[in-house]
């Protein structure tokens, strides 16, 4: 009886020890922190944020069972992990095409494999070289001919500057508007030919400094080279060896309920949208370029390009093409009224056949979003990350959307006192109850 009472009383008193303990701990967690950042004070212009990572976690794995210090290690290994990926993205802009392109190739890759029973490294190479042989033909043929109409471009957007100016000059609308007192027509004409030069000048300018302050980096010409170069490489590598690259890159990613299936359905949903959507571009482009090509509307090329790649942008990409193509026709159309109406009528049906046909057939597997959710989406996208943004939204929201969906339950907020006294708001629900 009495070795029975003493483990009681033993038991006892490590429950009663067990809050100080923790106490303890907690403020020795809280000491170490303050002494860290009163370190990282004196230091601050020796280190840099991946040696305060470093530091901060050496500090912090001792005592790493508390809950502050686990939340600190978390948080800190993501802004660590986010400051890496701003400061490394020009280094890793090639391996993540190269993941990309064997991503949305591995199919075709699997499919020579099982059916012609070889090794996955043969159809690897022969991709790679198929790709890489797209890719030159495109810069050999395509891209001279974008950079003759961009050309042609300008000059005539010049053209147009100044036949604006003359206009105002021989107008009696700014004589009319004077002897009413609502301009001064010197002043206004002064102004409008400034700020027609000044975007006469930036425009004209803009694209040369960017040519030569590139040629004039000796450094970022030999990097551009050397990815050129390399790129093959990569995208073969990464082609042979998928599975294993795509499975270790899961395995840095943490474990949700034990598991990383949400991985594997976000990728899938980006997967069918980014294959589905490219293929759709380029046949948009290739639609709308020939057709206005064969109505001799200027810059056809240049309108099928951008068709293509706004096409990316859903809902609003044929919105901006659309009013791009038609001032485009009747800045520079001949006569100007039925080249506009040609690009409405050919943009339209590119639509009708791209929401009747190409999307249903080739989108089998939809991202499943609401077009107002989309619309938001590219908005807050847009907003935050530019072009970018707009390019990458619809996939991330579907992405954040399918993660909400899977794991809802974990997220519920439960505002009760738990037990069976009620919470504080129950007798509000049960008024509104009955």
């Amino acid at each position: 009886m009495s070795g029975k009472k003493d483990d009681d009383d033993s038991e006892k008193g490590r429950e009663h020890a067990h809050p100080a303990r923790r106490q303890t701990d907690l403020g020795q967690v809280v000491v170490a922190v303050v002494t860290f950042a009163a370190l990282l004070l004196v230091l601050k212009d020796f280190i840099n944020p991946l040696l305060v990572a470093i530091a901060g976690a050496i500090l912090l794995w001792p005592v790493r069972e508390q809950p502050l210090a686990r939340s600190v290690l978390i948080s800190g290994g993501f802004l660590t992990f986010a400051w890496l990926l701003y400061t490394l993205g020009a280094v890793l802009v090639p391996f993540v095409v190269a993941y990309i392109l064997a991503y949305m190739l591995s199919p075709v890759c699997d499919w020579a494999t099982d059916r012609f029973k070889i090794s996955r490294s043969i159809p690897a190479i022969v991709i790679t070289f198929v790709a890489i042989g797209i890719v030159v033909l495109l810069f050999v043929l395509v891209v001279p001919q974008v950079a003759s109409e961009l050309e042609n471009l300008a000059t005539r957007l010049f053209g147009q500057m100044g036949a604006i100016q003359e206009y105002m000059d021989s107008s009696s609308i700014l004589d009319r508007l004077e002897s009413a007192g609502l301009i001064d027509r010197d002043a206004f004409v002064s102004g409008l030919s400034s700020v027609l030069q000044d975007q006469a000048s930036a425009l004209a300018n803009s694209v040369p400094d960017t040519i030569q302050s590139l040629l004039k980096s000796i450094s970022g010409l030999l990097q551009i080279i050397t990815v050129a170069a390399i790129m093959p490489v990569l995208i073969y590598y990464t082609l042979k060896d998928y599975t294993k690259v795509r499975n270790r890159i899961i395995e840095l990613f943490p474990t949700v309920r034990g598991d990383r299936d949400y991985l594997v359905k976000a990728g899938s949903v980006v997967g069918n949208y980014l294959r589905g959507q490219l293929m759709i571009s380029a046949i948009a482009t290739f639609n709308v370029s020939v057709a206005l090509l064969i109505f001799n509307v200027p810059f056809a090329l240049l309108i099928g390009l951008l068709g293509g790649l706004l096409n990316m942008i859903p809902n609003i990409g044929i919105v901006i093409t659309n009013v791009i193509g038609v001032i485009i026709a009747i800045v520079f159309g001949d006569p100007w009224l039925v080249k506009a109406i040609i690009v409405v009528v050919v943009l339209g049906l590119e639509s009708v056949l791209e929401q009747s046909v190409l999307t249903p057939r080739i989108q089998s597997n939809q991202v499943g979003l609401h077009p107002l959710l989309i619309i938001m989406s590219l908005f807050v996208f847009g907003s935050l990350m530019g072009i970018v943004g707009l390019l990458i939204a619809v996939p991330a929201t579907a992405i954040l959307t399918t993660a909400y969906v899977g794991f809802k339950d974990e997220l519920t907020l439960d505002i009760g006192s738990g037990g069976d006294r009620p919470g504080p708001f129950s007798r509000f629900r049960d008024r509104l109850k009955r």
